[in-house]
């Protein structure tokens, strides 16, 4: 039996440094495991001594990493065991090599991603051209000969009249003809009539930069700040029908209300605007295929619910947790049945940061929005005890030495997270979760391992707080309703998607 280094288990892992006999071995024996070496990637080791490999996949090539078992103890001549929980893989016993699999973007994939400020300005490019211009698109090639259209959309894709330039990327506007002009086609055409609505603005301001700066004012019935213009409304572009009469509307409504406008106030008068078709507002979401719709949302006691989710047992709804332990992955989902997904994570994971709770519709590309985080810590404590989680990086260990004063709490919290958790047996030990810490703070990604201990907060308070099965699911589907911005607490509004 040959000595094991990571080096071998390295040369083992590597398509293209392995003998011809050794190719053909792999693919007459291992499936496709030859294919995920080829598009897969072996980081290279840090060190001579080190024990640990590092092995990128592509995500359509998860299913088979389990297949290295067999061809490294062939290979290498080692017993070998793996775990699909953590996605780690040890070869040996004494010395051990671990394996990492660490998930890679697909290049193509990559390719595709538009900023969302860049698509959602090129719906409202569109829009406005409809409202401002009276056009009427009666397909995509219809668009494409609107010359004036063409050139917001490419000053819009190219970052030069974008709010922050993050790059050129007039390439992708192809990828987003189809969804631009089912949206003018599903509102315009089939909803309301361009030629009676117009671009909303209120006393020559626009609609969003006015109540950006007015909902700042506005107070809950408990006398809270409501909080910024996304907190309360997702709405991406207005429409008005009779922009005079809507304005003075507004202004007789709140004429005596200029200290302290309440929040229910501003919502109903918003509510008799759009039942009344004089005013809408628009959240845009991605449209792929002809399969597009329009819901109204916030308009009755219905409409401030999402049917689909209301009965769900707790039984329906899924949590996947398993990241918490894997590499450095940092987002965590709730699947509701076959209607919604809500992903919590870190947006940029090369810097400290805070959670964020994102909603997706499932079956679609459509992003159902973010919760307001004040409103998810409140609901997360509005039961029990528990006060453990706070969205806030800076209270939690940005370095080692912190981390260590603080480990017999977060043993505790982790236990408990891993005994609640559906896979927790297949979890790492506490002691083997502490090196995993450990290495983030010593390998210079220390918001990695901060964002794996806010996660651990958040499902500690959740498990703590709502015990029952009853509680923990009218938890979860509180949290997606904030999420996808449906209750009272939020502006009524069209979506389209």
């Amino acid at each position: 039996m040959a000595s094991l280094n990571a080096a071998l288990v390295s040369q083992d892992m590597t398509w293209n440094r392995l003998k011809r006999t050794e190719q053909k071995y792999l693919q007459n024996n291992y499936g496709k495991l030859w294919e995920v070496m080829a598009a897969g990637n072996v980081i290279p080791l840090q060190t001579p001594a080190a024990t640990t490999v590092n092995f990128e996949y592509l995500p359509k090539d998860k299913k088979e990493l389990s297949q290295f078992t067999g061809w490294l103890e062939h290979s290498l001549s080692h017993p070998t065991s793996f775990n699909k929980t953590t996605l780690k893989l040890v070869v040996g016993k004494s010395p051990k090599i671990t394996i990492n699999f660490k998930e890679k973007k697909d290049p193509q994939e990559s390719r595709k991603q538009t900023p969302t400020q860049y698509q959602e300005k090129g719906t409202t490019d569109v829009f406005n051209n409809v409202l401002d211009r009276n056009k009427q698109y009666k397909d995509i090639e219809d668009m494409r000969k609107d010359a004036t259209l063409m050139k917001d959309l490419r000053e819009t894709f190219s970052g030069k009249t974008a709010k922050k330039n993050v790059g050129n990327h007039t390439d992708k506007i192809d990828d987003w003809m189809n969804t631009f002009f089912n949206q003018q086609d599903l509102f315009f055409m089939q909803k309301y009539a361009p030629s009676k609505w117009s671009k909303f603005e209120y006393h020559n301001q626009d609609w969003v930069k006015f109540w950006s700066d007015f909902i700042k004012k506005v107070k809950t019935n408990e006398g809270k700040a409501v909080g910024d213009y996304t907190t309360w409304n997702p709405s991406d572009i207005w429409a008005v029908y009779d922009k005079t009469k809507v304005n003075k509307a507004i202004d007789d409504a709140f004429k005596v209300d200029k200290g302290d406008p309440k929040l229910s106030k501003l919502n109903n008068l918003l509510i008799k605007l759009m039942k009344d078709s004089h005013l809408v507002g628009i959240s845009l979401k991605k449209i792929e295929g002809n399969d597009a719709h329009i819901e109204e949302k916030n308009l009755d006691p219905k409409s401030m619910q999402l049917s689909e989710v209301l009965e769900l047992k707790m039984s329906d709804i899924e949590l996947q947790l398993d990241n918490i332990i894997q590499q450095d992955k940092v987002t965590t989902y709730i699947k509701f049945a076959k209607t919604h997904t809500m992903n919590i994570n870190l947006n940029d994971k090369k810097k400290f940061g805070n959670l964020s709770f994102n909603t997706q519709i499932k079956g679609t590309a459509a992003q159902g929005g973010q919760a307001p985080v004040k409103l998810v810590e409140k609901l997360l404590t509005a039961k029990g005890s528990s006060r453990e989680f706070s969205n806030n990086n800076s209270n939690y260990p940005h370095d080692l030495k912190k981390f260590k004063g603080q480990a017999k709490e977060w043993k505790i919290k982790y236990n408990f997270v891993k005994s609640e958790s559906s896979s927790g047996s297949e979890w790492l030990s506490w002691n083997e979760f502490d090196e995993y810490i450990n290495e983030f703070y010593q390998t210079k990604k220390p918001q990695l391992a901060v964002t794996k201990l806010m996660q651990i907060d958040f499902y500690y308070d959740s498990f703590k707080n709502y015990t029952t099965n009853k509680d923990a699911a009218d938890f979860w589907i509180a949290l997606l309703h904030l999420g996808m911005k449906v209750g009272d607490r939020f502006a009524p509004h069209a979506k389209i998607s």
